[in-house]
């Protein structure tokens, strides 16, 4: 019996992949990195203080890590502080259904506790939500299992009665990995990703059904 849902955020509650990607590349060129934008999609899901050691080294970027997520984090306020969000089709709907049944929500997002919390409260889902799960809670990034088995152990419950809804691989090894089953959104502004270990797969948020998840 599934008792809970536990959402990721990036690409699931709002449609931010391709900003982000856009981000890191600026945050990139500022410091005399020339990436490609398509290699930042193979870190979707993953933390930023796992992601940029790693361009670091690749790029040979002489700044430092921290300042790195000091430039990333200004132009994050700048792009998702100063202008709108609106939460992706159907999230509002599916969070506020979940709780009328009794159902505890989750977030496990790979961003940092500020960012996520911004969203949340900007999108007027904050008040939905149990538990959250950030960047800043764990030491393993996705697809380590710790982060979606934080979030189980902070709700009480059993991860086998969690339902993870997810965007990107890394996030679906995660969840698996926890031992929960996994409903997988197919974002196409979220990159290529390979979604075939998931339980179920959407291209529509809308397409989710409660009833058929053994509640």
């Amino acid at each position: 019996m599934i008792k809970a849902l536990v959402f990721d955020m990036d690409g699931v509650i709002i449609d931010s992949e391709p900003i982000q990607c856009e981000i890191a590349v600026a945050v990139m060129r500022s410091f005399g990195a020339e990436p490609s934008p398509s290699e930042l999609y193979e870190f979707i899901g993953v933390t930023n203080q796992t992601m940029w050691p790693i361009l670091k080294e690749r790029h040979n970027i002489k700044a430092s890590v921290e300042e790195l997520l000091e430039r990333q984090q200004e132009y994050k306020k700048k792009r998702f502080f100063q202008e709108p969000i609106e939460a992706i089709d159907g999230i509002g709907d599916l969070v506020k259904t979940a709780v009328a049944k009794g159902l505890k929500i989750a977030l496990a997002t790979s961003s940092p506790r500020y960012f996520a919390e911004h969203i949340l409260k900007t999108t007027g889902l904050m008040p939905y939500f149990d538990v959250m799960v950030t960047a800043d809670d764990i030491t393993r990034s996705k697809p380590d299992p710790e982060i979606y088995l934080k979030a189980a152990q902070h709700l009480g419950i059993e991860p086998a009665a969690c339902v993870a809804i997810e965007d990107a691989e890394l996030g679906i090894q995660s969840a698996k990995s926890a031992g929960m089953r996994v409903i997988a959104f197919k974002n196409p502004n979220s990159g290529r990703q390979d979604t075939s270990k998931a339980d179920f797969v959407v291209t529509s948020i809308r397409d989710i059904d409660l009833d058929k998840l053994d509640i």
